[in-house]
């Protein structure tokens, strides 16, 4: 299917599972969704497509997949903030000018008052609830109505990193590793302070993080020469991940 038909599909499957939604089309891999009580917002299907080209047969269980999961974000579930689903995201600092810039060029009217708070000069991080069938990030209302107090968020959403991540593993030699945990949350592995005390982050010398994107966490030592922290990254690069030291 091309990415117009593919839209048109899904478009037409959102209709059908909630039918109080005015969808408009509003071009290929962009749709407009409207509630009833008149509230507007923007769905973009690029993963579901891309996940659809990877096996077309699959075609249905994609959109009922996201279908289900732009539900859960446009029209909400009816139950308040899952506590033991929250967790840390690990963005650069730019993505939420970013955010809202792409925003406000699409029309949005009012932008959303999301939850972050700085952790280096060059990243933020943003607080999402991870359901089973989608991943939201929090607004100020959020933390409101659930009664979660922003003192307490970032303990509690590390505690819960930690229960629902795979097993983290370590990858890598002569210095320079790399750091593996479902391919999700790898760049939030940064604040869990108990993987930095123990053997998996010992190095040469002090430790040096990179995180070239969201899945990826490469580690080595301040006293790794500086020729073996090229061929690592370049055999990175070379599989498609982009970074710098």
């Amino acid at each position: 299917m091309t990415q117009g038909q593919f839209t048109r599909e899904f478009a037409e499957s959102l209709r059908r599972a909630n039918p109080s939604l005015k969808v408009t089309v509003v071009k290929d891999l962009e749709l407009k969704v409207t509630l009833a009580d008149g509230h507007e917002s923007t769905s973009f299907l690029n993963n579901a497509y891309d996940l659809y080209k990877q096996e077309p047969k699959s075609k249905a269980e994609v959109i009922q997949k996201f279908v289900t999961a732009n539900l859960e974000t446009v029209v909400g579930t009816g139950e308040g903030i899952d506590r033991t689903r929250i967790v840390p995201v690990i963005k650069d600092r730019p993505w939420l000018e970013e955010t809202r810039q792409a925003l406000l060029s699409r029309g949005a009217k009012k932008l959303p008052e999301q939850v972050y708070e700085d952790f280096s000069p060059d990243l933020v991080i943003l607080y999402a609830e991870d359901s089973p069938r989608n991943i939201r990030y929090l607004q100020s209302k959020d933390l409101q109505a659930g009664k979660i107090e922003r003192s307490e968020l970032r303990a509690l959403a590390c505690e819960n990193l930690k229960r629902l991540l795979p097993k983290i593993e370590r990858q890598g030699a002569n210095g320079v590793y790399m750091f593996t945990a479902g391919g999700d949350y790898e760049a939030s592995l940064l604040l869990l302070d108990s993987l930095w005390t123990n053997r998996q982050a010992d190095v040469q010398g002090e430790v040096v993080v990179a995180v070239p994107t969201r899945g990826v966490l490469l580690l080595t030592g301040s006293r790794v020469q500086t020729d073996a922290k090229a061929l690592c990254l370049s055999e990175w690069q070379v599989s498609g991940v982009q970074g710098e030291w």
